[in-house]
């Protein structure tokens, strides 16, 4: 299983590696995972494109080995983490959503990259993993609020922290 999760990180990772980043928009059109052929994809399903986009930048860095080259990785992914988070923020929330729960996601997913910043401008490592952490937590909040992958996500997630910890 963590054979499959690493393969399934290095897929997309090498999926998105070569693609210019594309232009924010307010789209509520939402990925289907149906067919991508790897573990993991129904985790997408449902979930709309910023929050996918954001996804994708976050996942392989939440994966990959606690240490420098982590934290030096999500730090240059500052840019990328602003911009998607703010797209998602500014995106209407999904037909599944409350509004006033999605709106407070949202915030704190700002929030937390928001709190990133100073940290790696700081190269702070004793703090680094920390604020990492309300990322990766906040985005699981704005799962739960756009009611989008949870139930498949805890348990693959579950093995990965129980890998890693």
């Amino acid at each position: 299983m963590i054979r499959t999760l690493t393969l399934v990180i290095v897929l997309a990772a090498a999926a998105c590696g070569g693609k210019k980043a594309a232009p924010a928009t307010t789209s509520t059109t939402t990925q289907h995972a149906e067919g991508e052929g790897h573990e993991g994809a129904g985790e997408h399903e449902g979930m709309p494109n910023e929050m996918t986009k954001f996804h994708d930048v976050l996942a392989p860095r939440w994966h990959a080995e606690k240490g420098p080259q982590r934290m030096k990785d999500t730090c240059a992914a500052l840019p990328e983490f602003h911009a998607d988070a703010d797209a998602i923020a500014k995106a209407t929330p999904p037909e599944k959503a409350n509004a006033d729960t999605w709106t407070t996601s949202t915030r704190a997913l700002v929030d937390s990259v928001n709190g990133l910043d100073p940290i790696c401008k700081a190269n702070d490592a004793a703090k680094f993993e920390d604020a990492f952490h309300k990322v990766h937590e906040s985005f699981h909040g704005l799962m739960a609020a756009a009611g989008v992958g949870e139930e498949k996500h805890e348990g693959a997630e579950a093995m990965q922290h129980d890998h890693k910890m």
